[in-house]
């Protein structure tokens, strides 16, 4: 059984190579989810074996079970990018991978479009990091509320945010014990932001696709 445990990794670790890496892409997924409790340079796990993203999605998925609130948060792509950030720490000689574009604000807060009532995006950028997560408080027919969670992604530029979005469920408020519920990714998600106040934000769900205008919302 351990045989096969292991072959099943060699084997799933070889058609990872045709995905392309983004070292900053994995710097900013890694600070996100997995510094507090990994630490930077990580302190220890199977994600230090090097470069090796099958890993990590085996740990996520069971192998260790601490890590399994993140199963089904990051796409294969976005885990190759977090194995690729884990590797230039070993071998950047002191170097270290490039450091991602700092945003020129901090962008939290409500935000939302003045001519456009009911729905919104609760933007929270964490320091020092300067990763975002977003909440998208929005209808879907007919007429049912619906959130979708933008739990972290990269900035290309000081004023350009990019994430993916997820449909997560879980259980209702009026039940004592909790149920861990489904998380798909739906789309993704671009913030530019035209000053600290205003930014154009286009997103998909489910394949549509849609650009708003969005400002703070004043209190």
């Amino acid at each position: 059984m351990a045989f096969r445990a292991i072959l099943s990794l060699l084997l799933a670790a070889a058609s990872w190579g045709a995905l392309a890496q983004s070292v900053p892409n994995g710097m900013a997924l890694y600070q996100a989810t997995c510094n507090s409790c990994h630490g930077t340079p990580p302190l220890g796990g199977p994600e230090l074996a090097p470069n090796n993203p099958a890993l990590i999605k085996a740990a996520i998925n069971g192998l260790v079970p601490a890590m399994s609130f993140l199963r089904g948060v990051y796409t294969d792509a976005q885990l190759a990018d977090i194995a690729a950030y884990i590797a230039s720490l070993e071998a950047g000689a002191g170097s270290g991978p490039p450091p991602a574009p700092s945003p020129q604000f901090d962008y939290s807060d409500l935000w939302y479009n003045a001519s456009e009532s009911g729905w919104g995006l609760n933007l929270v950028q964490h320091a020092p990091s300067n990763n975002v997560f977003g909440v998208i408080y929005t209808y879907e027919a007919p007429n049912r509320p619906v959130w979708y969670v933008i739990p972290g992604g990269t900035w290309t530029t000081p004023n350009i945010f990019t994430g993916s979005i997820y449909h997560v469920t879980g259980s209702p408020a009026n039940v004592a014990s909790f149920k861990l519920g489904d998380v798909t990714q739906v789309g993704s998600a671009t913030l530019a932001f035209t000053d600290a106040n205003n930014a154009s934000f286009t997103y998909s769900v489910n394949g549509a696709q849609v650009t708003k205008s969005i400002q703070r919302q004043p209190y």
